[in-house]
């Protein structure tokens, strides 16, 4: 791409950043909101015209920009002026946010002012925000060289992830040459941190010392790189953009699910991680116990670190905060009130009905809030005992007690679909179904 026009280097880089950052947000994550972390270097400024621009092309909705203050040294007054004046001339929402009580004489400031920084971001987020940062392939690359020094696990040779919950980073997919290639091409005012030069701090060592010495030697080690972590993210099963094990994964602002035969520690650890309020920890001896209790007929919720859940259903695993509220309340509002004659006026489903009907549910933008997807069973009580029914989940249980007052049975989706298949000589071909999802519609008229 260096050798490439201003006109064809812009083309090529947005139609490969723009199709990586597809790979790993949903169309409704898109078109939200999103907020900017701009330090005023050129990472974070490319990161933040290069929103702009998807924003000016309608790809993406709208975006401010967050600069933090640290107050550690004399110019980040001019690098919030640079941020400030670049907002003002693109009319972009800007706001400083302060950092307080961070010493650089005392150890580990590098590790403080990331922890900081990171608490300061996410909590000025508004509900359906998501965190845009500027971290690019060298970034990532010099992570996983310091974490290999610092811990035996193998996911340490990955680098940094390219989600961790609301935490995009579109930028994981290019290096800083391509970044400045960019900067240069597209007049992009950015201004250096002189402290980036410190090779007391060990990612700026590993930057200034150790890293040029390997590019000269070997030229081709970022792409060596990325073809090991990708590599090895499918073999640990960390790519949560592909299907693993027959595995489909569904990324959703409210947290995930998996949805296959079994399920992958990695897997799981990654996703636990995505959607912690916490720093990474070490959570395998957990899971491990989680998938032995879920073998044992156990559903949770599990409760893991960082306000992170589990809840197991058929062939499901949901991963999400625990402080998520789902649909319950308004469904059991409006199961409530719906008559036994409505409910038999209902239209019939056939098998494959109920698939799209599943599948339309996992494409929604709050899918999760429905999960694990209960079909209440409208026809006679022997077809509720062949489907294997039930009157109560743990994630429902207002809708659970509406059930078991007017004597109604559900069961989730995928299992109410695989035992229609494994008993269809004891069911007909159409059965009078409810999806329960769709009763939560009907907020508005149920206030």
């Amino acid at each position: 791409m260096n050798k490439l026009s201003s006109t064809s280097y812009r083309a090529l880089f947005f139609k490969h950043v723009f199709r990586f950052l597809g790979n790993v947000t949903s169309p409704n994550e898109l078109i939200g909101s999103h907020v900017i972390a701009v330090s005023g270097g050129v990472d974070s400024m490319a990161l933040l015209w290069f929103a702009h621009e998807l924003f000016k092309q309608e790809k993406i909705g709208p975006i401010r920009a967050l600069f933090v203050h640290h107050h550690t040294r004399s110019g980040q007054d001019q690098d919030a002026s640079l941020v400030r004046d670049f907002c003002d001339q693109n009319h972009i929402p800007f706001k400083i946010l302060h950092a307080k009580d961070l010493d650089t004489k005392i150890g580990n400031f590098e590790g403080r002012a990331r922890k900081e920084r990171r608490a300061l971001l996410l909590n000025d987020l508004l509900p359906g925000e998501s965190l845009w940062l500027g971290h690019h392939i060298d970034d990532s690359y010099e992570w996983s060289i310091m974490q290999r020094y610092r811990s035996g696990q193998p996911k340490s040779s990955l680098g940094i992830p390219v989600r961790n919950g609301k935490i995009i980073r579109p930028f994981l997919c290019v290096t800083k040459e391509q970044l400045l290639h960019l900067s240069r091409f597209e007049n992009i005012v950015f201004r250096n941190d002189p402290t980036n030069k410190e090779t007391k701090y060990d990612r700026n060592f590993l930057r200034e010392s150790l890293a040029p010495l390997i590019k000269k030697r070997f030229p081709k080690y970022l792409k060596h790189y990325v073809n090991h972590a990708n590599h090895m993210a499918v073999i640990l099963h960390l790519n949560i953009t592909n299907r693993v094990n027959e595995n489909q994964i569904h990324l959703y602002e409210q947290g995930a699910i998996i949805q296959g035969p079994q399920f992958s520690q990695y897997q799981v650890q990654e996703l636990l991680h995505s959607f912690s309020n916490s720093e990474r920890g070490e959570i395998s001896a957990q899971i491990l116990k989680m998938f032995k209790a879920i073998d044992n007929g156990k559903k949770g919720p599990f409760h893991f670190s960082g306000g992170t859940e589990v809840y197991s259903s058929h062939k499901l695993l949901m991963i999400y905060q625990q402080n998520m509220n789902n649909h319950d309340e308004a469904i059991a509002k409006t199961l409530k009130g719906i008559s036994g004659a409505e409910l038999m006026s209902l239209p019939t489903f056939s098998r494959m009905d109920l698939e799209r009907a599943w599948k339309n549910l996992v494409t929604t933008s709050d899918a999760m809030l429905n999960m694990p997807g209960l079909i209440l069973i409208c026809g006679p009580e022997n077809i509720a005992k062949t489907l294997n029914a039930s009157v109560y989940d743990p994630l429902f249980p207002a809708t659970s007690q509406v059930c078991k007052e007017r004597g109604f049975r559900f069961v989730s989706c995928l299992k109410g679909i695989e035992t229609w298949e494994r008993k269809k000589k004891k069911l007909p071909e159409k059965l009078r179904l409810l999806p329960l999802w769709n009763l939560a519609n009907l907020f508005a008229f149920q206030e």
